[in-house]
């Protein structure tokens, strides 16, 4: 068998023992599991020891660092180029582990494999069980991946709960914390998903490996993080960057731009400072139109910088 690193960047203790169940109910037993305390407080460790399994590794931040620094820590700590993220609110399907490997082994020379994922409500109640693949497997290289996601303002791989990633093929730590030199805040996932295609191709498997969980204190709420208004203008800057990459076509990239702008204005009285990034969509969509490619240029960087400055100087500090 292969042995996977299972990392779970770990901040609050809800949901964390059904997440630590469901990696010791794999049927694949070879691995370790890391879980790294964010909380900066005693709540998490309690829910660890419950669980008497050598493979379980318990570490500590210096508390409070965030989602993307604890992840950063645990690359670091784990010991396998086959690394599985499970966030603290996410669980396992029996066998993932396995099944994800499996893939693994037959693309090896994938950044990252990945399933089909449920969604379920905080009680575990299913929500949706649509995320499948219309295929037993199928391959997306850097273009297809960028047509796919970024051409449809979409997710369809999910969450880094549901991706196994290989970092033979030179994943590196940093795929997850940038994007095109721009510092990712909300929609990490589809920022790594598009760099790591840079590297190499991804491959996905037509099994349930996973469920996604929506609660009231989940991450990705805008009612919870207010820095979601910055996740939401990712969206642009992927579409800028696919582009200036030559991921992305043309028509790709207008389908995409009008999505996106009818986002900005449905979202527009709930996040005013959108109002910093709206009028940049039209004068993307002339440039596209005209045939321009090069669109992630300084003009759109000092805007952005802006913008960011604003949300983030809005935030609330930590208590």
């Amino acid at each position: 068998m292969t042995t996977v690193s299972v990392l779970i960047p770990a901040f609050r203790p809800t949901f964390l023992g059904q997440a630590i169940a469901s990696v010791l109910a794999q049927g694949h037993e070879d691995f370790e599991l890391i879980v790294s305390d964010d909380s900066g407080g005693d709540a998490l460790l309690p829910v660890v020891e419950r669980f008497r399994d050598p493979r379980i590794r318990y570490v500590t931040t210096a508390g409070r660092e965030g989602g993307k620094e604890n992840m950063r820590r645990l690359w670091l700590e784990a010991r396998f180029d086959l690394v599985k993220y499970l966030f603290d609110d996410d669980i396992l399907m029996p066998h993932a582990l396995g099944e994800l490997a499996d893939e693994a082994a037959a693309s090896p020379d994938a950044s990252f494999v990945f399933g089909g994922r449920q969604t379920v409500d905080a009680r575990g109640r299913v929500l949706d069980d649509s995320a499948r693949l219309s295929a037993p497997r199928i391959r997306l290289d850097r273009r297809a991946l960028a047509k796919r996601m970024v051409g449809d303002i979409i997710n369809p791989i999910g969450e880094f709960s549901n991706v196994l990633i290989n970092r033979a093929n030179g994943v590196e730590a940093a795929d997850f914390l940038s994007y095109c030199g721009f510092e990712m805040h909300v929609v990490t996932d589809v920022g790594f998903f598009l760099t790591a295609a840079r590297r190499a191709p991804c491959a996905g498997v037509n099994r349930l490996v996973g469920a996604f969980r929506r609660h009231g204190d989940q991450n990705s709420s805008p009612e919870v993080n207010p820095s979601f208004a910055i996740g939401l203008c990712e969206w642009e800057l992927f579409i800028r960057g696919e582009l200036s990459g030559g991921a992305l076509d043309r028509s790709d990239a207008l389908r995409a731009v009008d999505k996106l702008a009818t986002a900005y204005v449905n979202w527009s009285r709930r996040l005013p400072a959108l109002a910093q990034m709206s009028p940049g969509i039209a004068e993307l969509r002339e440039r596209v139109e005209g045939g321009e490619t090069e669109v992630l240029d300084p003009a759109f960087r000092a805007r952005w910088d802006a913008f960011v400055q604003t949300v983030l100087a809005a935030k609330p500090r930590a208590g």
